[in-house]
């Protein structure tokens, strides 16, 4: 029972863990877009910036979605997340 008990506490952690890490996502496309500047035009070949993820980062994110459980009142703006990491990743995989 203590050993159900200890995995729980693990599956919990590591979901807070995961949601940090997508409010701070989230946050920062809200923050994109509340720039009153127009965006500076970027190049293709330009390395990524320092707050765009890396593609293994993206992988990192996508596989711990994968096996971690949701609530049905997550999974419409998780769907959302998903979709913009995806469409990144494809597009540095390019």
């Amino acid at each position: 029972m203590d050993m159900v008990i200890y995995m729980l506490k693990q599956i919990q952690a590591i979901s807070l863990y995961t949601l940090n890490i997508f409010k701070k996502i989230v946050m920062s496309f809200t923050a994109k877009y509340l720039e009153s500047t127009p965006p500076q035009s970027t190049h293709i070949n330009n390395p990524l910036s320092h707050n765009q993820l890396m593609v293994q980062e993206i992988e990192v994110l996508l596989s711990m979605i994968k096996r971690t459980t949701f609530l049905g009142e997550d999974i419409e703006p998780l769907y959302t997340l998903v979709l913009k990491l995806q469409n990144q990743h494809q597009e540095q995989t390019k």
